[in-house]
């Protein structure tokens, strides 16, 4: 077998390359590229390499606007990524995760991959990074209405900056948070503090004047000129949001400075040029999925035209909205759907590698895996099953008597007993069944998802076919106990804990009769519940 191809493999340092170089340039080169490294690493890549190509490609789609693919390839890879070194990839996929579930109205999803984009930047001194998740949280808070949380990560993205180096960068994020500010502090009606806001916005505009006509700062000036009473700089930064908006080309970018200029002249009662804005906003977004933004145009129709006394224009709104709603609501149960089976793919494909994997650490007797193995294998499934809150269920078996079968019938019948176990257990092996040689007569069974009336079928057909092994070797009387614990994990609990109470189990077993099988939730039920024998 060819050896897998990982990130610093020349055919993928070539394309990594070439992403980076594009990246915020040339979206359609950014998404053809990831899509050549997606490719590569679905065809020879190892886990790495396809999480991180996933994730890239997530990125990509996210950059081009394709909010549907991109959460799709960000949340195949990212659980992956986040266990690797790729901080500053993983912390730019949680910070797009919360921008897209933001935009479904998953608000307390987008909250936590936020925080975890802020959390991971900030332990690995990250501070763009931080620094842009900070900015994207705060304006969550204040669509939440949690305006003074609003303002604490917004400073909080001011103090990042204070550690950026790139001189662009640093200014670009520092606008953008003063300004925000500032409207904060107006609507909060705090004059000293927005004029203190003002002041330092302004600052590094005058250090920086490439950003003197960015939407965000044109829109901080016309809410604090207005708060100002000043009428003659309202109305002239008026018109220059105006401009600014009507030369914009990204509304799904400036949705939140949108909204704001929408507000601002549904107070003034301007009308004629809202329906113009509406109009705008629908031909420069056609075609593109954006049903926040269109609900929002068409509740700001309503109030107007119910303002208005324009019932049949209130009514046609009305339909509109109605229908953007069942809209977002298909939209959002695809994406729920698309997700939840993404995550079912993941984890299938999570414990058949597993199980793969653990075919190349064999028992060298029965060809079954060995208790180096077995030890491995147990932490890997209680944290799979710790975190998607599955059964796992733990068999210990060994065969009844075995010292007899050595002193009766000599060592070598022994060994081809154990050999011929093993090949009735390896047949058992599936995506959810592991099977393991303890030590000597001894094996482990782990049922991974399954019932307890599951997971009695297969001990009923262990019991079967061990006796026909017995049967076909001229054992008389051959026989086999079982001891099984099956539950998901409990808080405190540890993957040992599973093997312990099976151990015991199996030994309650060999002291009440053997050639049976007994499963339990939890060891104490072994003597403070009835056994109703199975054989």
């Amino acid at each position: 077998m060819e050896e897998l191809l990982s990130k610093s493999s020349p055919e993928a340092v070539e394309l990594i390359e070439k992403i980076n170089g594009v990246r915020k340039i040339d979206n359609v080169k950014h998404v053809d590229y990831a899509c050549d490294l997606f490719d590569l690493s679905q065809e020879c890549g190892n886990d790495d390499l396809k999480n991180y190509a996933s994730c890239v490609l997530g990125d990509a789609c996210c950059q081009n606007g394709d909010y549907s693919q991109a959460l799709y390839y960000l949340s195949s890879g990212v659980q992956g990524l986040a266990k690797t070194d790729e901080h500053q990839l993983t912390c730019r996929c949680y910070n797009e995760l919360g921008i897209i579930f933001r935009s479904e109205g998953h608000f307390i999803t987008s909250e936590e991959y936020f925080i975890n984009s802020i959390e991971l930047a900030r332990a690995n001194r990250l501070y763009t990074d931080e620094a842009i998740a900070c900015s994207n949280f705060a304006s969550l808070c204040d669509e939440m209405d949690a305006t003074m949380q609003a303002l604490e990560y917004h400073y909080r993205s001011i103090e990042c900056c204070e550690f950026i180096e790139d001189t662009y960068m640093k200014g670009y994020m520092m606008v953008i948070d003063y300004a925000y500010i500032i409207r904060l502090y107006v609507d909060l009606g705090k004059r000293k503090k927005a004029s203190e806001a003002f002041m330092e916005m302004e600052k590094v505009i005058e250090a920086n004047p490439e950003f003197n006509n960015m939407f965000d700062t044109l829109l901080a000036r016309l809410y604090y000129y207005r708060f100002r009473n000043d009428e003659i700089n309202t109305n002239l930064m008026k018109q220059r949001c105006l401009e600014a908006f009507y030369n914009c080309e990204e509304y799904i970018v400036y949705f939140d400075e949108t909204k704001k200029l929408i507000r601002f002249l549904m107070d003034s009662k301007e009308y004629s040029e809202l329906e113009r804005m509406f109009e705008r906003i629908e031909t420069v977004c056609e075609g593109q999925d954006i049903i926040s933004m269109r609900l929002y145009i068409e509740n700001c129709r309503i109030q107007i035209y119910d303002e208005l006394n324009d019932a049949e224009r209130v009514m046609a709104s009305y339909k509109k909205y109605r229908i953007f709603t069942e809209k977002k609501t298909e939209d959002n149960k695809r994406s729920f759907l698309a997700t939840l089976h993404l995550r079912s793919e993941l984890a299938q494909q999570r414990t058949k590698n597993l199980f793969l994997l653990a075919a190349a650490e064999t028992d060298p007797l029965t060809g079954i895996a060995n208790r180096l193995k077995m030890n491995a294998v147990i932490d890997e499934l209680f944290e799979m099953a710790n975190k998607e809150g599955k059964n796992l269920a733990v068999e210990m078996m060994d065969v009844d008597c075995f010292k007899q079968v050595n002193d009766t019938y000599g060592h070598s019948k022994g060994d081809e007993l154990l050999v011929n176990m093993g090949k009735v257990l390896k047949e058992m092996t599936s995506d959810n069944i592991f099977v393991a040689r303890y030590g000597g007569d001894e094996f482990v069974i782990y049922y991974y998802n399954m019932t307890d009336e599951q997971v009695i079928e297969k001990a009923k057909y262990i019991n079967k076919s061990m006796k026909k092994v017995g049967e076909s070797l001229g054992l008389k009387g051959f026989s086999v106990s079982q001891g099984i614990v099956n539950h998901a994990p409990r808080p405190m609990n540890r993957a040992w804990d599973y093997l312990n109470a099976a151990d015991l189990t199996l030994y309650y077993v060999k002291n009440h009769g053997k050639a049976n099988v007994r499963l339990v939730h939890r060891a104490t039920e072994l003597e403070t519940q009835q056994w109703n024998k199975v054989f």
